[in-house]
């Protein structure tokens, strides 16, 4: 059976809407990290103007910006180490 892992992603519209607990934890490509409400919610309008609508919460080579990360197949030998561990 194939087994894959998905990375996480933020919704844009939830940054919005919940910028004030995301304070500290967006960090852009250039090393700043954005501190205030109005710092956040301007990024995620900025992405949602380019067409986005969710973000990925770290590097994923397989991220459709509508979605989120489409899946990474595990190797056989990984998924076969999970499952001779109960997982």
């Amino acid at each position: 059976m194939a087994r894959y892992i998905h990375h996480v992603c933020l919704s844009l519209d939830g940054a919005i809407q919940n910028a004030k607990c995301l304070k500290g934890c967006i960090t852009l490509d250039n090393g700043y990290t954005l501190q205030t409400v109005a710092e956040i919610k301007q990024w995620a309008k900025e992405q949602i103007a380019m067409g986005r609508r969710v973000y990925p919460c770290g590097d994923c080579d397989n991220f459709d910006y509508q979605k989120g990360c489409r899946g990474h197949l595990i190797e056989e030998e990984l998924a076969h180490q999970h499952e001779d561990k109960g997982e």
